[in-house]
């Protein structure tokens, strides 16, 4: 039985102990991999939501509420991502140094495709408008940031100079690693970049527009998506349209996401020759640490090569 938020924050003000001066808190793997990173050799980070929920739908425990009220420093990307996470972050974390990853200096932004939204019946577009209200919407910036190895490096110079601040008796040590991270960066990048160069001109289908970041990066033609918003399934006229352009525009692959139901995705490429694989932005089958971060953004690169090729 889930304990009421409000409820947990009491239970947790009155009895959790005292909070461990060096706590460090991270949302996702993929950002807690490069905490992790910064940090090694100092401590060892927490992570907030594991790999198997999306950040999207998850629901915050009471085990999750005592990490917050017990940090010394919380990183996040943003609500974009971590929806849930806003208001508790405002009161259980209120204490902590909140670090908001999509307002990294340097960053490169990426905004969602508005034509995602042509297609959409009426009754899609009504759920669209109510979800945007409620709050539950990427927004217009898409906040998988992380996916560009090039934003990772802007995201580990923001983690390193935060925990610097938080945490000055370490500071030569996370900017060793920092510079260590950002070096093996530039080596990944070249790798990633010759894996996907037999497929890079092949269109290809995703569950959500997840991959944006990393497509425009590396160079690869422009995919679609199933929906915008993962939490909203499309309508009849939108999985029409989408049938029709997968065998219209030579579509190789559609990619499924292991967070979210793949139904939707087999309907639409039923019949058409299109092969279906796994995908995961979030690396929920790799080991948490300092090294899922290279291994999920060469994972992703393999598993699109691998599918488009054939």
């Amino acid at each position: 039985m889930r304990i009421p938020l409000a409820a947990a924050a009491v239970i947790i003000a009155l009895a959790a102990p005292a909070r461990a001066d060096s706590t460090v808190v991270a949302s996702i793997k993929p950002l807690h991999s490069l905490v992790a990173g910064v940090m090694k050799g100092v401590d060892t980070p927490e992570l907030l939501i594991p790999g198997t929920t999306s950040p999207h739908t998850f629901s915050l425990k009471p085990s999750d509420a005592r990490k917050l009220e017990q940090a010394r420093v919380v990183f996040w990307i943003g609500p974009g991502l971590e929806t849930a996470l806003e208001h508790p972050l405002e009161t259980l974390a209120a204490d902590a140094t909140v670090e908001t990853l999509m307002n990294a200096p340097g960053l490169t932004q990426r905004k969602f495709d508005g034509d995602h939204d042509h297609g959409h019946d009426d009754s899609e577009k009504d759920d669209h408008a109510e979800d945007a209200h409620a709050g539950h919407h990427h927004g217009p910036q898409d906040p998988h940031i992380w996916l560009d190895p090039d934003n990772a490096r802007a995201m580990i110079t923001a983690i390193a100079g935060t925990l610097s601040d938080v945490m000055p008796e370490h500071a030569r040590a996370f900017e060793a690693n920092a510079a260590h991270l950002t070096a093996e960066l530039d080596r990944l990048k070249t790798e990633v970049s010759a894996i996907l160069e037999p497929v890079w001109f092949k269109p290809f289908l995703t569950f959500h527009d997840s991959l944006g970041h990393f497509a425009a990066r590396f160079g690869l033609a422009a995919g679609e998506a199933i929906s915008l918003n993962p939490e909203i399934k499309p309508g009849a006229k939108r999985i029409a349209e989408l049938r029709r352009e997968v065998v219209e525009d030579g579509f190789a692959c559609a990619f499924i996401e292991p967070q979210f139901d793949p139904s939707i995705a087999r309907v639409i490429v039923e019949g058409s020759g299109v092969r279906i694989a796994t995908l995961d932005p979030l690396g929920s089958t790799i080991d948490a640490g300092p090294e899922l971060y290279s291994s999920l953004i060469r994972e992703i690169a393999t598993t699109l090569r691998d599918c488009m090729s054939g």
